[in-house]
C-alpha cells in the first residue's frame, strides 16, 4: 500500500530550536546556506524528509527572525500539519505569536506544540511554558493537541513528539490529485550542470507526469518536465502533498523565480483584482481603504492595495469584510486559496483569509454581500450560475470555469451536466437566462426605436446590432448564438447581414407613401434620362434629407437602381436596356456608339455601361466592350 503524502511546517521565534529539532527528528540538517551555517539561524527555507511505514512527511523548516516572516510564508501555505516550536527557557515570543495567527489565517487543520531545550530548565518551568501555551491556542485548531516537552540534545521525549506528529497528519485528509489541476509553487531555483534549470515547491494540487508539457505562470514560459524527484528520489510522476523537484531545461533561470507556478498548460490564468473575504486579526490596526499591503498567497509576495466593497471607509480590528485587492504584478489564484496580508511598512501581519473570486471585475460599493457570500460559500452548481450571471451577454466558458475554481474540466463536465438556469451557447459556454430574457427585452426595443427613427428603413444592418447591443470583444459563436436565440423566439428576422421585426410592413405610409410613389413615377418615366435628385429637391416642398431617405427606401426596396454618386434609373428602364441590348450579342461597341444606340448622355452612358459589366451583360475589352 503506498504511503499516504504529508506536509508539516515548523512555526515559532528565532532560536527556539526549530532547525535542531527537525533534524533530531529526521537526521537532516535544513541550514543549507553558507550565511545561515555561519550565523546559526535560518534564513530561508529548508526541507527535510521523514519516512515511516504508513507516510512520507516533508517537513518545511522556516525562519523564525522577524526580518524573514516573508520566507516563512513562502513555505507555510501548502502544509498540512503545524509543528509550532516554544523554547522552555524563553517561552512565548513575538515571533511565537505572529507565525501562530499566520497558522490560523491559512486555516490549517491541525498541528502539535513542542516544547524545546527542556534540557535546561526544571520542571516547573516546564508546566509554567505549558500553560502560556495553553492560553495562547485556546479556541484554535491547536486547542487540546499535544504539548510534548523535548531535547534535542538528549533525544528525551522525541519518540512521544513523532507519536504526536503522526497522530496529527492522520487527521489530514489526502491533498486532491484527481479532481484539481496541477500546481506547484515554485519556492527555489538552481541549475544543475549537464541539466539545467530545476525549481522546487511542494505540489499543491494535481498531478504531474514526467516529459509532459507545463507553464510557468506568470510569465507564459513553456518546457516538458524532463526529470522529476520527489523528497531527492527520482520518480516518474508526482503528486499534491509531496516536496518536488523539477527540471525545467528549455526555460533559462534568470526567466523563474519565487512566487511562480508550475501548471498544467492552458489551465489556470493570471490575475490583478482578487476578491476575497478578509479577517483583520484583533491586535492589528484598523486597515484603511487604500492602505498599500504586502499581499502573501503560497509562495508568492506582491504588492496591492486594499478596497473596501461595502461601504465601510475603515475595517475595526477582529472584524471580517468582502475586499479586493488590487496587485501591482500578476497572480495565479483560484477560488478557496488561502493569503496573509502584511503592512507595507513596518511589515506586520495583520490579517488574512480565503479568496472567493480571482477574475471579477471591479465591484460597484453597492455589491449586495449576498452575492459575495454565495461566491465565497455556496455550492459549485450555486457559484456558475451566480459567476455566469456575472459576466452578463459574454458568459461564461468551461475552461474560464477551470481558471476560477482550479477544478479540472474532465470533473466539472460531469458535475455541471444539468446547472439551472444556464443556457448552453454552445462550445461549452453558458449564458444566464435572465441574460437572455434581458437581451431579449433590449432587442425588442432597439428594433421598434430603431424603426421608428428611420421610418424609410428596410431593415436594421447586422453590424450595426451587433455594435449597440452586444459586448465589444463579442466573437462569432456568441453573436450567432444570440441572433439564432432571437430569430427562434420571433423576435428578428435574419436575411444575410440584415434584421428585421417578422411580419412588419416594407411600405411607406401617409406623406412619405405618397411621395415615394410620385418620385418612382417619375424615375420610371424618364427611363434611361432620370432627373438628378437635385431637381427634385427643388421641385417639393418637402426637406432635402426626407426626400433623399425615400429615394434610399426605394433603392432597397429593388424599384431603383443606383448606378452612381446622385445618379438613379428605374429598374424597369434598365431591365429594357438589358433586353434591348442583347439583340447585339456577340458585336463590340464603344462608348460613342453606346451613346447613339440608347440616344444617352455621356454622364449616364458610362456608369450605364459599368452596370452592365458589373451584370454580366457587357465584358470589356480595352476601351470597348463585347456584349455577352
Amino acid at each position: 500500500m503506498p504511503r499516504k503524502k504529508r506536509v508539516v511546517g515548523t512555526a515559532g521565534h528565532i532560536d527556539h530550536g526549530k532547525t535542531a529539532l527537525v533534524r533530531a527528528l529526521t537526521g537532516i540538517d535544513t541550514d543549507r546556506l553558507p550565511e545561515e551555517k555561519k550565523r546559526g539561524i535560518t534564513i530561508d527555507l529548508g526541507f527535510a524528509s521523514w519516512f515511516t511505514d504508513s507516510y512520507q512527511i516533508g517537513f518545511i523548516d522556516v525562519p523564525g527572525h522577524e526580518r524573514f516572516v516573508k520566507n516563512m510564508l513562502a513555505g507555510v501555505g501548502g502544509i498540512d500539519s503545524a509543528l509550532l516550536v516554544v523554547a522552555a527557557d524563553e517561552s512565548i515570543k513575538p515571533q511565537t505569536r505572529e507565525h501562530f495567527a499566520i497558522c490560523r489565517l491559512l486555516d490549517i487543520k491541525t498541528g502539535v506544540v513542542a516544547i524545546t531545550k527542556r534540557d535546561l530548565v526544571d520542571d516547573d518551568i516546564i508546566d509554567l511554558v505549558r500553560l502560556e501555551i495553553e492560553e495562547l491556542v485556546a479556541g484554535s485548531f491547536l486547542a487540546g493537541k499535544p504539548i510534548v516537552p523535548v531535547s534535542s540534545v538528549t533525544g528525551a521525549g522525541l519518540d512521544d513528539l513523532r507519536r504526536a506528529l503522526i497522530a496529527s497528519v492522520a487527521e489530514v485528509e489526502d491533498r486532491d490529485a484527481a479532481t484539481r489541476v496541477f500546481r506547484l509553487p515554485i519556492d527555489r531555483v538552481f541549475t544543475m550542470k549537464g541539466f539545467g534549470s530545476v525549481i522546487t515547491g511542494t505540489t499543491y494540487a494535481g498531478r504531474l507526469n514526467i516529459d509532459t508539457d507545463i507553464e510557468v505562470l506568470p510569465g507564459g514560459k513553456r518546457s516538458r518536465a524532463r526529470n522529476i524527484q520527489v523528497h531527492s528520489e527520482a520518480r516518474d510522476f508526482a503528486s499534491a502533498g509531496e516536496r518536488t523537484s523539477v527540471n525545467l531545461p528549455d526555460i533559462d533561470l534568470e526567466q523563474l523565480h519565487r512566487g511562480q507556478q508550475l501548471v498544467t498548460p492552458n489551465t489556470l490564468r493570471t490575475s490583478q483584482v482578487i476578491t476575497a473575504r478578509l479577517d483583520l486579526l484583533p491586535d492589528a490596526k484598523p486597515l484603511k481603504e487604500q492602505t498599500r499591503i504586502r499581499f502573501h498567497h503560497l509562495s508568492a509576495e506582491l504588492l496591492g492595495s486594499i478596497r473596501f466593497v461595502d461601504q465601510t471607509a475603515e475595517m475595526k480590528p477582529g472584524t471580517s469584510a468582502y475586499i479586493q485587492v488590487r496587485l501591482e504584478s500578476p497572480v495565479v489564484a483560484v477560488a478557496g486559496d488561502r493569503f496573509v496580508i502584511r503592512r507595507y511598512s513596518p511589515a506586520l501581519t495583520v490579517g488574512g483569509g480565503v479568496i472567493v473570486n480571482a477574475h471579477l471585475p471591479k465591484l460597484s460599493r453597492n455589491t449586495r454581500g449576498e452575492l459575495l457570500d454565495t461566491l465565497s460559500s455556496g455550492t459549485l452548481h450555486e457559484r456558475v450560475a451566480l459567476m455566469t450571471k456575472m459576466e452578463g451577454l459574454r458568459g461564461l466558458t468551461m475552461h474560464e470555469v477551470q481558471a476560477r475554481t482550479g477544478i479540472r474540466i474532465e470533473t466539472l463536465a460531469k458535475e455541471l451536466k444539468n446547472v439551472p438556469h444556464l443556457a448552453d451557447s454552445g462550445e461549452r459556454r453558458w449564458i444566464h437566462h435572465d441574460v437572455l430574457i434581458d437581451f431579449r427585452r433590449k432587442s425588442m426595443e432597439f428594433l421598434r426605436a430603431y424603426f421608428e427613427e428611420n421610418r424609410m428603413a428596410l431593415n436594421v444592418p447586422k453590424s450595426e446590432f451587433v455594435q449597440k447591443l452586444l459586448p465589444r470583444n463579442a466573437d462569432g459563436a456568441m453573436i450567432n448564438f444570440l441572433l439564432q436565440d432571437l430569430a427562434r423566439e420571433k423576435i428578428v428576422a435574419i436575411a444575410g447581414d440584415a434584421l428585421d421585426i417578422p411580419g412588419r410592413s416594407k411600405t411607406l405610409g401617409g406623406a412619405e407613401g405618397e411621395l415615394a410613389r410620385m418620385i418612382e413615377s417619375r424615375f420610371a418615366e424618364a427611363g434611361l434620362a432620370p432627373p438628378p435628385v437635385s431637381e427634385l429637391i427643388n421641385e417639393r416642398t418637402q426637406k432635402a434629407r426626407v426626400i433623399e431617405g425615400v429615394i434610399g427606401f426605394l433603392v432597397k426596396q429593388g424599384a431603383l437602381v443606383r448606378l452612381a454618386e446622385g445618379i438613379y434609373v428605374h429598374r424597369d428602364a434598365l431591365a429594357a436596356a438589358r433586353e434591348r441590348i442583347s439583340e447585339r450579342r456577340g458585336d463590340m461597341i464603344d462608348v460613342g456608339h453606346f451613346k447613339e444606340y440608347f440616344g444617352l448622355s455621356r454622364k449616364i452612358a458610362i456608369p450605364l455601361l459599368e452596370w452592365m459589366d458589373r451584370e454580366g451583360v457587357t465584358k470589356r475589352v480595352g476601351d470597348s466592350r463585347r456584349v455577352l
